[in-house]
């Protein structure tokens, strides 16, 4: 059982979580955080190169995984 699901289950059984650790949660999603690695390459990459097409790419697939996590629920 990895720590995410430890978690989820103690609050199931009734314990509070911290904002951060709902923060967390949301990004141990496995789809989350790969595109969520992705994006973070392709923004750097892009913000080096002054090239907007790199960084709009890394802001939209950022925004696809969180918008993947939110439709999940």
């Amino acid at each position: 059982m990895s720590w995410a699901e430890k978690r989820i289950q103690q609050y199931k059984e009734g314990q509070k979580a911290t904002w951060i650790e709902k923060r967390v949660l949301e990004h141990a999603n496995p789809v989350h955080l790969v595109l969520a690695l992705i994006s973070t390459v392709l923004l750097i990459y892009g913000l080096w190169m002054h090239n907007w097409t790199w960084i709009i790419s890394g802001i939209i697939l950022n925004f696809l995984g969180h918008l993947y996590c939110w439709v999940k629920k």
